[in-house]
């Protein structure tokens, strides 16, 4: 048998003379093609080849992968040719990692064909990550094992043997490997077809795979492509919260179609249980990607011709690519190990602001941050006297009105204090709460009032429910107890121009379980007596779920997002509702694990609602992850769209859509501002 490389180096020969000559002009070959669904050196800096024959290392060679002069372009070939024995079995490696740590491992036994070149495809799979299992030797050396046992290694996420008979590989030609082009030379790139993710994948639409991990197959457009939304991983796009992993069409190890649908490897629907996966999306931007068409990057070896487009050509023939829709404004923290936000994201007519807290949380500095550039200025400061991780408060007029607490004897008082936002004010009490003010929930404003959720509050009568809403006059002081009805408060009310909503839940122990009457309230705020809005009757075994758990208002229509109880398996149906004089209308339906997936409301605005999914992924190799995502629901519903997937973060509080832009912004809790088109929510 003879080792060569075709696009890695040429020049190490073993058990036969070099064979360095074109593959295609030598029978008896098998072509051995490097490929990766991942970005290259971001997700996976170094590709290892092993290749051995009867229990002997025939070739061992870790290439350093991605766009630097020292790097190899993927995808990449390596030849071997027939010895004098066809049937001798040949057992080749491929190992991806990412610095110290090996993220995949695939494995193959074979032979090479006797009378023709062959392509057997290798690929560094995202559905294979951690399955490259370390294991120490007696002397001290690493070397790796595949988690599937002995026998059986990993396919599109799936255990199976590792035989593979010879008879089975297609024939080799370039084209098949690198997108229709010639085989590039050593260490460089060749012209050809490749699929440019994020464009092609970032229109398309959120789809839940059925029980038999199908989705729907749409019609129209160029062509199908699928591809997983993850965190920071796979390919993304320079601010690299719009990530995929393409899933290659007609192929048994991406996507197939059966009866009509699109079916995918189980292991997509595994990995969506356990929160590693955002969504699977679906689009018709571009042609359908196939195993021959390898992802554009810096790192490929296959760049299409300078005439060519990155996506397919619009009805009137010319390439328009779908604009970026986020953009990272900025960063409030320059360390956060030393300051987080500590105050929600607001807005006036040209600026945005939020607090950031010191270690200790005991100094409070106002900032606010430039729309146009993201540079953030110092605004002013305060030393609460009740120090905590998050302030409710609110942004309105000229000032900024913020909740502190005094620890009392017999309960908790709640000065709310304002400062002027122009710089160098003392800080002034408005009014004082003989209560307990919700941290968790932000303040309203609107022009005469700030609006708050309390408990504990003195003075009322003894009917009074426990959570009451308090409407508080700017400019007098007074404040103004709205009674609730409940007993338990959802942390997110909201507000139009002529009224306050909150949830509240009141629970009755039954045998086992919990029967919660959850209601969405009505306070006028012209007075008069509150109304019932919606109102749900939920049978739960945990008090953390249930019922209505946020409210979000765009001024002309009021939206909820409710959980029913869990079903049998543990899964709770969570829904976005619209909400109105008639039946609610369902806007967005999800059935989540809770020990996985939570949701919540980050907005409404002109008729479509954000949604924010966060992941607590199930520890895989030992270590759990966490990650995010947000969604836009079309105005009256529709398929959602995955606007942005965060690693490790998450947006915190509520989006703003301020007067000076038609874009909405966001804070996340790592700090950074995010900016998202108007156009992405149409």
């Amino acid at each position: 048998m003879v080792v060569s490389r075709s696009v890695l180096a040429c020049g190490v020969a073993f058990l036969g003379a070099v064979a360095c000559g074109q593959a295609e002009k030598t029978p008896g070959q098998l072509v051995i093609a490097i490929e990766t669904d991942m970005a290259l050196p971001d997700q996976i800096d170094t590709i290892e080849l092993v290749v051995s024959a009867n229990d002997k290392v025939l070739f061992d060679y870790p290439m350093p992968v991605g766009a630097g002069i020292s790097t190899q372009p993927i995808p990449a070939t390596l030849t071997l040719v027939a010895g004098s024995d066809p049937t001798m079995p040949v057992h080749i490696r491929v190992l991806g990692s990412k610095g110290s740590a090996t993220r995949t491992l695939r494995e193959v036994v074979t032979t090479v064909p006797a009378d023709r070149v062959a392509v057997l495809r290798m690929p560094v799979q995202w559905l294979c990550d951690g399955t490259a299992k370390p294991m120490k030797a007696a002397d001290g050396s690493m070397s790796y094992e595949s988690t599937c046992g002995s026998g059986a290694t990993c396919k599109a996420g799936k255990c199976v043997p590792p035989d593979v008979p010879p008879e089975s590989v297609e024939t080799y030609s370039p084209q098949i490997v690198f997108g229709g082009g010639s085989a590039p030379p050593k260490g460089g790139q060749t012209s050809g077809q490749c699929f440019d993710t994020v464009p092609c994948m970032v229109s398309g639409a959120l789809q839940t795979p059925d029980d038999q991990c199908t989705v729907p197959m749409p019609s129209g457009g160029s062509g199908v492509n699928v591809a997983l939304r993850v965190a920071n991983d796979g390919i993304c796009d320079t601010t690299g919260t719009t990530c995929f992993v393409p899933l290659d069409g007609n192929d048994e190890e991406g996507w197939t179609e059966e009866d009509g649908r699109i079916a995918l490897p189980s292991a997509v629907c595994s990995k969506l249980r356990a929160g590693l996966i955002a969504g699977v999306i679906v689009s018709t931007q571009c042609e359908t990607k196939t195993h021959s068409e390898p992802p554009c990057g810096s790192w490929s070896s296959v760049t299409p011709p300078s005439d060519a487009p990155a996506s397919n050509p619009d009805d009137a023939g010319t390439t328009t690519p779908p604009p970026p829709a986020l953009a990272l404004l900025g960063s409030v923290t320059a360390d956060a190990a030393t300051s987080t936000p500590c105050c929600p994201l607001m807005a006036d007519g040209s600026q945005l602001y939020t607090c950031l807290c010191d270690a200790s949380a005991s100094q409070v500095k106002m900032i606010s941050i430039d729309p146009a550039t993201g540079n953030t200025s110092s605004v002013l400061g305060f030393s609460p006297e009740y120090v905590r991780s998050r302030y409710a408060s609110v942004l309105a007029g000229d000032n900024f009105y913020w909740v502190d607490r005094l620890a009392g004897k017999s309960g908790d008082t709640c000065p709310v204090q304002a400062v002027g936002t122009a710089g160098g004010g003392i800080a002034s009490t408005v009014a004082t709460v003989d209560g307990d003010v919700y941290d968790g929930a932000d303040l309203l404003a609107d022009a005469q009032a700030l609006y708050a959720l309390a408990d504990n509050v003195a003075g009322l009568a003894a009917s009074a429910a426990p959570v009451q809403a308090l409407r508080i006059d700017r400019g007098t002081g007074k404040i103004t107890a709205l009674d609730t009805g409940g007993a338990r408060p959802v942390l997110q009310l909201t507000q139009d121009a002529k009224a306050l909503y909150v949830a509240v839940d009141t629970d009755v122990m039954t045998a086992g379980s919990i029967e919660r009457v959850s209601r969405v309230v009505r306070f006028a705020k012209n007075g008069g007596a509150s109304s019932t809005v919606s109102q749900r009757t939920v049978i739960t075994s945990d008090e953390s779920h249930g019922g209505f758990i946020g409210l979000q208002d765009d001024g002309t229509t009021l939206f909820a997002l409710s959980e029913s109880g869990a079903d049998a398996d543990g899964l709770i149906d969570t829904q976005v509702l619209a909400l109105g004089d008639s039946e609610p209308k369902v806007l967005y339906d999800e059935l989540v694990d809770p020990a996985v997936v939570r949701l919540r409301l980050l907005g409404a605005v002109n008729g479509a609602v954000l949604l924010v999914r966060d992941l607590a992924a199930q520890p895989q190799g030992g270590v759990a992850a966490t990650s995010s995502s947000v969604l836009v629901i079309p105005p009256g519903g529709g398929d959602p769209r995955i606007v942005a997937s965060f690693a490790k973060d998450t947006p915190t509080g509520e989006l703003q859509a301020p007067s000076f832009s038609p874009d909405v912004f966001w804070l996340n809790s790592s700090g950074r501002v995010f900016q998202l088109s108007g156009a992405a929510l149409k």
